[in-house]
């Protein structure tokens, strides 16, 4: 018997009712019951959602959690350059890599942020790198002002997931 997907778009679109009603079915639940009909649905965390809008949308997040490797030293950027980018790219943005070399993908004074992968083509969001350069200033920041790192994260893009090695370095 083929069962209509339409009541699970219901759940969809009244997704932020079920969560605000007072309700025994939580969300383990919920999931459960669509795990046993063999049918997949995709739920974004409300956490991940605006909250000026009813509407679900997608930040410009493409890329998982990171691996962090202090390459800090006397060449490093100066730090106060590597928050100038993120300040440059806070409003948006999505960079494209393609399977080849290294690409530098922003730039301020002494500071780059550049990546690459293996991949045909991997999405990074302006988001992913002002998480790196904020996690890299707070967990490496030098006592003379200037901060380098490096790590490997899984990006979407692509039909397969995979990984991007990115890279906070002088320029």
């Amino acid at each position: 018997m083929k069962l209509s997907l339409l009541p699970y778009f219901a759940i969809l679109a009244f997704s932020g009712l079920i969560q605000a009603a007072p309700n025994s079915v939580t969300e383990d639940k919920l999931f459960d019951v669509l795990d046993a009909e063999n049918k997949t649905a995709v739920f974004e965390k409300r956490a991940e959602a605006s909250s000026a809008s009813p509407m679900l949308f997608k930040r410009a997040n493409k890329c998982g959690s990171s691996s962090f490797e202090n390459q800090g030293s006397e060449a490093s950027p100066n730090i106060d350059d590597c928050k100038r980018i993120v300040w440059n790219i806070r409003r948006g943005g999505r960079w494209t890599l393609f399977n080849s070399n290294h690409r530098q993908l922003a730039q301020y004074g002494t500071c780059a942020f550049g990546a690459q992968t293996d991949y045909p083509f991997k999405y990074v969001g302006n988001e992913d790198i002002m998480d790196l350069i904020n996690d890299s200033i707070k967990y490496f920041a030098r006592h003379d002002g200037k901060v380098g790192s490096k790590g490997k994260m899984d990006c979407s893009g692509g039909i397969f997931g995979g990984e991007v090695h990115w890279g906070l370095y002088h320029t």
